[in-house]
């Protein structure tokens, strides 16, 4: 095989390996430009004898802040968890903390899966979240995000994962300027005659 082929059979590995379903995510309303949003500290997932579900939320979550802050037109805020880090914290009481602390916006969420292998194994890494973006105002949830990723060629660890799917939800939730959202366009409106 001449490199060439190597490299294309590689790439295309690559891709294949990365390669899962589209994340479910549902969008009833976004957040304004400008807004800022709280994120609670997730729930670490709960998965026996997998010792990575231990602080899996606080990871995930912090880069979820990092990524959303990087947004233009979002700011992200960190919130403690109010509960345990395996402990369920329902949406309605997420809603309630980010009220008192006075926030419009608010993060719940829960990591179902997070596995890293740290070498070539028979397992893949691999991430899963759901999270919902709430209305402080009416506790309604504004936009839902589910998403289990795979690395079958052990290149993609579980926080870059987390990443790609904290920048997807990014993409998601903030309402654009009128001006990027469509070009700047001028009518003529002729001369007034008729």
């Amino acid at each position: 095989m001449t490199m060439r082929t190597c490299a294309l059979l590689a790439m295309a590995m690559l891709l294949a390996g990365c390669a899962t379903d589209d994340p479910d995510i549902t969008v009833k309303h976004r957040v304004p430009h400008g807004s800022t949003v709280a994120v609670v500290m997730f729930e670490d997932c709960t998965i026996a004898n997998q010792p990575d579900c231990d602080g899996s939320g606080a990871n995930a979550s912090s880069i979820f802040v990092r990524v959303l802050s990087q947004k233009p037109g979002l700011h992200a805020v960190s919130l403690p968890r109010p509960v345990g880090a395996n402990a369920q914290l329902t949406d309605d009481a997420a809603v309630a903390y980010a009220n008192k602390k006075g926030y419009r916006f608010v993060i719940n969420g829960e990591v179902q899966d997070y596995y890293r292998t740290g070498h070539m194994a028979l397992h893949s890494d691999r991430a899963a979240l759901s999270v919902r973006v709430l209305s402080v105002k009416d506790g309604q949830a504004l936009v839902t995000y589910t998403y289990q990723e795979n690395s079958k060629t052990h290149f993609t660890t579980p926080d870059e994962m987390v990443e790609d799917m904290a920048k997807q939800l990014a993409t998601s939730i903030i309402v654009e300027p009128k001006k990027q959202r469509q070009g700047d366009f001028m009518f003529y409106k002729g001369n007034g005659g008729g």
